[in-house]
């Protein structure tokens, strides 16, 4: 899902479906009939979609001039528009639109890139700008899932004496940087990290990836996160700092997660490998992560600077999780609650992917719906005769004192704490001295952290927010 303008005073959508169909909704008319692209078999027909659940539209992204030329960029599986041409495993396009910029022209198109796999599936598959203007592709490893032995060597990857993540002679298991030029040829931007290099792919940014279904960037400092879909035993979160020159290895096939794949024993990664920043294991029926976006717009304050994924799989609230940078080269990572009224449908519904509109706000695209992260989850809806607090002072060092101001309120007789995820991170009682306004962030983490006050002899609901940075 993408917004349908970059202009941020549009708050049309598009929203890509994997059968083929990229339907343009709107908030008077919602979904129009008409869709703003077909590529499946009630349109061009040229989609390769159904023998293998991977096969489809992947990802589309507009141009950075969509807005004045209309073009935009489209990778799929499938044949050309104009019929020539075999069946290829992965196709960028580029297309024109109308005049008005609401719909495909399908006459008008460019054939930019095409991507030969040796298996069906893993295709990758996301498109997007980077902060540099060049045009990011994440390709996967060319497919052939192992045996699926657990604890490594179950022969995914299986091409070549180092797989395809490896071999930089390979377009797959990369992200891939080129500078697209609409209905014409792209070109190498002359910063790639292998330009020049011999046996290797000038179009090469970074390697060494599985199946890099999702990634993004961070609208603020350009920051890359990558989500790579594991082989047997982990899924992993894989990430670059804005302004890299690229030329990250992450590892796969030699490495699955922090575990060695292949050889099983006495891998050595020579610190030429990049590790995951977070990594979570097939438990409670996670099975294939789903890279999220870095949150940065202001419907949810307390989400922000934080990326956000989940799992296409699991059970319970073991589905979602956010992570962010403690501030000294490690991360924290915690479950994400998302609340929908009466639950997904069914509750186990299959998620795909994330997508984020022109102005930051966040969307969860699963097989049967879209939604919309609406609400502040440290904010919630405060009853009738209820009041908001304030803290002193806020943000607060981990660690040091902080105070309320209860001058409106009255006394406090016990104050929860709870972290991001709702979880329960404190109680403190009033104490015997009387001082029930202050208390100490010790052992709280670095984070945003909601309170519910319940005040002496009153029934009414007092809630307040703080956050918490490191020492």
């Amino acid at each position: 899902m993408l917004s349908a303008s970059h202009d941020t005073d549009n708050p049309s959508l598009l929203i890509v479906g994997h059968d083929g169909v990229v339907h343009f909704w709107d908030p008077q008319s919602g979904v129009r009939n008409t869709p703003f692209l077909d590529l499946g078999a009630n349109g061009l027909n040229i989609l390769d979609f159904g023998g293998n659940s991977e096969q489809g539209i992947n990802g589309m992204t507009l141009d950075l001039d969509f807005d004045n030329n209309g073009l935009f960029y489209i990778i799929y599986n499938g044949y050309r528009p104009d019929g020539t041409g075999e069946l290829i495993d992965e196709r960028i396009l580029c297309f024109g639109t109308t005049e008005d910029h609401l719909r495909a022209d399908t006459e008008v198109w460019y054939e930019v890139l095409e991507l030969v796999q040796p298996d069906q599936g893993h295709n990758g598959g996301q498109i997007l700008f980077g902060p540099d203007q060049f045009l990011y592709i994440s390709t996967g490893d060319g497919g052939s899932t192992g045996t699926g032995a657990v604890g490594g060597g179950s022969g995914g990857d299986d091409h070549g004496p180092i797989g395809n993540g490896q071999n930089l002679e390979s377009l797959l298991g990369k992200i891939l940087r080129i500078d697209v030029h609409g209905l014409n040829p792209y070109t190498i931007p002359s910063s790639n990290p292998f330009v020049g290099i011999e046996n290797t792919r000038d179009e090469i940014w970074s390697y060494g990836l599985r199946n890099p279904w999702r990634f993004c960037f961070d609208s603020e400092n350009g920051d890359m996160y990558i989500g790579d879909v594991g082989e047997v035993d982990w899924e992993e979160i894989n990430y670059e700092a804005g302004g890299s020159s690229g030329g990250i290895n992450y590892g796969w096939r030699l490495m699955e997660g922090p575990d060695c794949y292949e050889p099983i024993v006495d891998c050595d990664p020579n610190n030429s490998i990049t590790e995951p920043i977070f990594a979570f294991p097939h438990e409670n029926g996670l099975c294939s992560v789903i890279g999220g976006v870095v949150y940065r717009g202001q419907d949810i304050p307390s989400l922000n600077g934080y990326y956000i994924l989940s799992d296409a799989c699991g059970f319970g609230d073991t589905q979602f999780f956010t992570l962010i940078s403690d501030g000294n080269g490690g991360w924290i990572d915690q479950p994400l609650v998302l609340d929908v009224e009466g639950g997904f449908v069914p509750w186990t519904e299959t998620k795909f992917a994330f997508g984020e509109d022109n102005k930051g706000e966040v969307y969860l695209c699963t097989r049967y719906f879209v939604y919309k992260l609406l609400f502040d989850p440290l904010s919630p809806p405060v009853d009738e005769g209820g009041e908001e607090i304030t803290f002193h002072p806020n943000p607060v060092a981990a660690g040091e004192l902080i105070r309320m101001d209860l001058s409106e309120v009255g006394n406090v007789e016990r104050l929860s704490v709870f972290d991001s995820a709702g979880r329960l991170a404190e109680v403190h009682i009033s104490s015997s001295n009387g001082d029930n306004a202050s208390f100490y962030t010790t052992g709280l983490l670095t984070g945003v952290y909601s309170v519910h006050v319940d005040i002496v002899g009153s029934d009414e609901i007092v809630y307040g927010k703080f956050v918490v940075y490191g020492e």
